[in-house]
């Protein structure tokens, strides 16, 4: 019996012309379809592919990681040279190599990084305008920074959550949100062992109405303690979002030593 081979790769891509990162039954362009379709095809048989984010429509990613596995041994660069080639322009695989056989990109992941980039530019760049979300140009760095310190840490992040599943655990660790700014640009980097549906969208809708003045800076801490959806701002758009990259304890797309528990419920 023939023992299929785990391969791991990192992936890039534009979100604005797909649908998410899942499969699903009635949005047929997805980048997860994209990739099991160009698999598929080097393997001559149907291949799953597995991702270790399940980025929303529209949301970009330079370092998501998948997994899939393969009838047979290839060399690396041979996978992913013809990966590309049956890839559309707007997902790339970056990166191929061999892994343990039990490897999973989501379930193995030790924690994820997510940023988010807003511009109180005027006018934003042709170049910068799909990835980056308009923001008043008085947008004040320091009070995001103020508000973002509130909700680091093991919280129940229901609140910040698109439909979560009743019996889905939404107690996570954010384990810093680090706030930049440079010029016109602001930007968030959140990290964390996993996000919920929507958390880093609405979690940054707060943010900008907090460095707007149109909220106080406590309000994401407001948020948490009272759960009252009420006050939420609106999310903000997915175009600012990108899965920047995923740790497994031994670098960015290293093998965990060991498996983690697997959260209840995660999903993100």
């Amino acid at each position: 019996m023939t023992v299929p081979i785990r391969y791991r790769a990192i992936v890039a891509y534009v979100g604005t012309g797909f649908h998410g990162w899942q499969i699903q039954r009635n949005a047929p362009r997805t980048v997860q379809a994209a990739l099991e379709a160009a698999v598929g095809r080097l393997a001559r048989e149907r291949v799953r592919v597995e991702g270790a984010s399940r980025t929303d429509a529209g949301v970009h990613a330079d370092g998501q990681v998948a997994h899939f596995d393969l009838p047979r041994r290839r060399e690396p660069r041979a996978v992913r040279d013809a990966a590309n080639d049956a890839l559309p322009d707007d997902v790339r695989i970056l990166a191929v190599e061999e892994a343990d056989p039990d490897f999973h990109a989501r379930f193995d992941a030790r924690w994820k990084e997510y940023r988010y980039r807003w511009s109180r530019s005027a006018v934003i760049a042709p170049g910068d305008a799909p990835f980056t979300a308009p923001v008043s140009p008085r947008a004040d760095a320091a009070r995001m920074a103020e508000a973002a310190r509130s909700i680091v840490g093991t919280r129940d992040f229901r609140v910040f959550a698109v439909g979560p599943r009743a019996d889905e655990s939404t107690m996570r660790t954010l384990h810093s949100v680090t706030i930049e700014e440079e010029g016109d640009l602001l930007t968030a980097l959140f990290r964390g062992d996993g996000f919920l549906r929507g958390m880093v969208r609405s979690l940054s809708g707060v943010l900008a109405d907090v460095a707007r003045g149109r909220v106080p800076p406590d309000r994401a801490a407001e948020l948490l303690a009272t759960g009252n959806r009420r006050l939420l701002s609106a999310k903000a758009p997915a175009k600012g979002l990108t899965l920047e990259r995923v740790s497994y304890g031994t670098g960015t797309a290293g093998r965990a030593r060991e498996r983690p528990a697997r959260p209840p419920g995660q999903r993100r």
